[in-house]
């Protein structure tokens, strides 16, 4: 039985981006984690970065049986896997790119992880996809639906939906 849920941004802008998408996908049916529902794909230009390659973004809901540092854990080491190399510095192609945006409704802040993500409200690349898939979810610290700050971003950056499945 899954206990917990958890929303999720996946991005990739290396490689073959589908496909890197569809090996994450992978990386979970053999794991303690369900997809439960996936947005589409959608191509968004990158944000603070010098990197000149476009991101293909989705947000998928998932369970897990995982508590929420060992689901960050599980997460960071699918990313080591495929090949991401340091996320701390944004100019570097992504191979894939997982960020856990919430965990259930917990509010829970740290010097590495911070859920809900410190940015959501910024990124209309995780919002857009997001409120495909559940727009009137209340998120936990901002008191807001995905819908609402979805209309309320203030990034203008260019995202478009993918006509195509995975």
């Amino acid at each position: 039985m899954m206990d917990n849920f958890s929303y999720l941004s996946i991005g990739s802008n290396s490689g073959d981006r589908i496909n890197n998408i569809k090996h994450l996908f992978k990386e979970f049916e053999n794991s303690d984690v369900n997809v439960i529902s996936t947005s589409s794909i959608y191509e968004s230009e990158p944000l603070n970065s010098l990197s000149n390659k476009n991101f293909y973004n989705l947000v998928i809901k998932v369970e897990t049986t995982l508590d929420l540092l060992n689901f960050f854990s599980f997460t960071k080491s699918i990313e080591i896997k495929m090949g991401r190399e340091d996320k701390n510095n944004p100019d570097i192609p992504r191979v894939i790119d997982i960020d856990i945006l919430v965990f259930n409704n917990d509010i829970y802040n740290s010097e590495f992880l911070i859920v809900p993500h410190s940015r959501i409200h910024e990124r209309k690349f995780v919002l857009l996809p997001w409120a495909e898939i559940s727009d009137k979810y209340i998120l936990p610290r901002y008191n807001k639906s995905v819908n609402y700050l979805l209309n309320n971003v203030k990034d203008t950056s260019k995202i478009c939906k993918l006509e195509t499945t995975l």
